[in-house]
């Protein structure tokens, strides 16, 4: 018994030191040299860069060779180093040679054909779920209608953790919008109203911990999350009743239909370097584990408010 809980410990140990592991560098180099190396021993792909936001590779052919590949679940493009062909997709045919690019949408049916000259690609894969559906996907209708809605959500987390147990934890998730110029006017001039905080479905926070988000306290439970700039106290972050919400069956884009609410001020500052889409990260202070930060990220915006948690230690 002793045996097997030395081993169960020394297992749960080595797979939580796997999940710390440090990022990867912010700056990979592959030189020539290398690139060439590296081709030579792998005739048809040769992968050069992963992760999690992007993928490359070299993919070649062969004149006269079959490209074999299937679609693809992520959005992708070639760009031709060299070579001569032709290549097929969405019902199109068209000849490529050195210095084109083609995008091709995540799961289009594709492929290269008819190569004249040996062809040498490289190939950059999106890790960015596609948008589709939502009400942008058809006319207004003239009933009410149900419409599929697949978007790309962010996540940020803080948790606690020493050996099995866990003392607590915080989570938020958001639809990552893309910055639009106009959406500098609702951070620049206070109006009142209210605004969603995210794309599409409603951005959540989750804690199952006690906190205090700019002065303001935030009992355990979950949230839906908006934002508003107040003409008296400016930017702040409202988080709202879910069971409210839902009572009045109320989409996120009916936010300005909602009233109440905690309500949390935000420090505004100039953000380096310029977000497109919106990124919203909780932070932990070095020095002082209980402490940290939620920051928002949108256009060359940065809203800040201290986070102060106040886990459930034995």
């Amino acid at each position: 018994m002793r045996l097997l809980a030395s081993l169960l410990a020394l297992t749960m140990t080595l797979d939580f030191a796997a999940s710390q592991n440090a990022p990867p560098p912010p700056v990979e180099w592959l030189t020539g040299k290398q690139r060439e190396a590296a081709l030579a021993k792998q005739s048809t792909w040769l992968p050069l860069l992963d992760r999690s936001t992007l993928s490359i590779g070299r993919y070649r052919l062969r004149a006269g060779g079959k490209d074999g590949q299937s679609p693809h679940d992520q959005d992708e493009v070639y760009f031709v180093v060299a070579g001569k062909g032709q290549f097929t997709a969405a019902g199109e045919t068209r000849d490529i040679s050195k210095g084109d690019l083609v995008f091709v949408a995540a799961k289009a049916t594709h492929r290269f054909h008819d190569v004249t000259e040996d062809l040498d690609l490289l190939v950059m894969f999106s890790s960015a779920v596609p948008i589709t559906g939502g009400m942008v996907a058809a006319p207004p209708p003239t009933e009410q209608t149900p419409f599929p809605e697949n978007s790309p959500r962010g996540a940020t987390r803080i948790f606690y953790w020493f050996g099995p147990d866990s003392a607590g934890q915080v989570a938020m998730q958001y639809g990552r919008a893309r910055w639009k110029q106009q959406y500098a006017q609702f951070l620049s001039k206070p109006s009142g109203q209210r605004w969603r905080c995210g794309e599409n479905f409603w951005t959540t926070l989750d804690t199952n911990m006690p906190l205090v988000i700019g002065g303001t306290k935030v009992p355990i439970g979950l949230y839906y999350v908006a934002m508003q700039n107040d003409k008296q106290r400016g930017l702040e972050l409202v988080l709202l009743d879910p069971q409210q919400i839902r009572k009045q069956r109320l989409d996120a884009y009916e936010v300005t239909k909602t009233t109440g609410g905690l309500i949390i001020p935000l420090k505004r500052s100039p953000a380096q370097p310029s977000a497109g889409r919106l990124s919203i990260e909780l932070t932990v202070t070095k020095k002082e584990r209980d402490r940290g930060a939620l920051e928002i990220s949108f256009g060359g915006n940065l809203l800040r408010a201290d986070v102060v948690m106040h886990p459930h230690r034995k």
